[in-house]
């Protein structure tokens, strides 16, 4: 099954329903967590994000402590996985071995933890620190794995946005060619035809960009999940360009809302938003790219943010200032009163310790809500950053 999904020869939906089909019977208790295990990674790729944190659980509770089981570092790596899946970033980088590199001419190299480290600390504006992990491995005498593909991915993501396209697009290519050697054509993990393609474009050679962007369309098509068809939408659109362009980005937009792929959204607006940009329609442009960087203030998504801030700036926006959306958008009063809140203080609590009236409290919280994108209040402890507050601020 799982030979078929990356081979490209079954859709998302049937592998659910065989992945289904073999968790609802008996299984031998020795091989659960090999069985779960493997339709975990299969439900990641189809998007089913919570049934696959469930196959997760129910592949480590026969392991107990058995910490050297052959599953159980698969098993930790899709759960990174799937936390990057949601461009959870800090959840990624909070994983011990996520950013603890093994330099060593032998061994077993990088995992998908460090993969997703270096990705992480990419979309968070940190390269320097992701370089630094990217040299901790040797990747020519690296173990030939899937996990070192991977690797080659999120360097080749690295320079990528480091600004050299040529030496990413050679990890892209390697670690497509690594793949299709095992018969892999589809990359749902790791769409190193995606960076190939933006690599290609920004060397100047479209025609090799449209190739790779047209056989991501294809293969997606097959596995057919609104990640994987929005991103090789967007990318197709870029590859594409003109009004054909505009209206494959604009779908990949459309495609992606009301996913759990945000990240994959921010991108879609932001090539929808240049195409826009390229074709003088400036007003929608703007329209898409404000929303792109509301959205990448509230992921944390800082490389994503400054491309559409730069693009804006490119036609005639102002630059944004202070962030928008975000903890970092509340200002001294709003932190301080959703702070108190998150510890479970009342309104009426908080309007006493703070000397304010009671209507204050509520519109700050109100402001504080809208701006970290939550609608209750116990979404507050998650919400908001885990350092402390410092001094009260008084409202006004």
């Amino acid at each position: 099954m799982r030979h078929g999904a990356t081979a490209g020869l079954i859709s998302s939906r049937d592998a659910m329903d065989r992945i289904r089909a073999l968790t609802d019977g008996p299984a031998d208790p020795l091989a659960v967590p090999f069985l779960f295990g493997m339709a975990a990674l299969v439900a990641h790729w189809a998007d089913e994000l919570d049934e696959a944190e469930q196959l997760v659980r129910r592949a480590l509770d026969p392991l107990g402590s058995f910490l050297l089981h052959p599953m159980h570092h698969i098993l930790t790596d899709v759960r990174v996985d799937l936390a990057a899946a949601r461009a959870d970033h800090d959840a990624v980088l909070a994983e011990p071995r996520a950013r603890t590199p093994r330099i060593r001419s032998s061994g077993p190299g990088p995992t998908s933890a460090h993969t997703q480290a270096v990705i992480a600390l990419v979309e968070t504006g940190r390269l320097e620190e992701a370089a630094l992990l990217v040299d901790g491995f040797e990747l020519p005498t690296a173990p030939d794995s899937w996990r070192t593909h991977r690797f080659l991915y999120a360097r080749g993501v690295l320079r990528a946005a480091a600004g050299e396209p040529a030496a990413a697009l050679e990890d892209f290519e390697e670690c497509g060619r690594r793949q299709a050697s095992r018969e892999a054509y589809l990359s749902v993990a790791s769409p190193w035809r995606v960076g190939a393609a933006e690599c290609l474009l920004a060397l100047g050679r479209p025609h090799e960009a449209l190739a790779h962007a047209e056989e991501e369309a294809r293969l997606a098509e097959v596995w057919h999940t609104p990640r994987v068809r929005g991103r090789a939408l967007r990318v197709l659109g870029e590859a594409t360009g003109g009004r054909r362009g505009l209206r494959l980005t604009g779908g990949a937009v459309a495609l992606l809302r009301g996913t759990p792929a945000d990240a994959e959204l921010i991108a879609a607006l932001i090539a929808h938003g240049r195409l826009l940009l390229r074709a003088r329609e400036r007003s929608q442009a703007r329209k898409a790219l404000y929303e792109a960087v509301e959205r990448a203030e509230r992921l944390g998504a800082v490389r994503l943010r400054g491309v559409a801030e730069e693009l804006l700036h490119e036609g005639g926006a102002r630059r944004a200032g202070a962030p928008r959306t975000g903890p970092a958008a509340l200002t001294d009063s709003e932190r301080r009163i959703a702070g108190l809140a998150a510890e479970g203080r009342t309104n009426a609590e908080i309007a006493a310790s703070l000397h304010l009236a009671r209507r204050t409290v509520e519109t700050h919280l109100t402001a504080a809500y809208r701006k970290l994108g939550i609608t209750r209040r116990t979404e507050l402890p998650t919400a908001l950053p885990p350092s402390p507050y410092g001094p009260p601020a008084r409202a006004s």
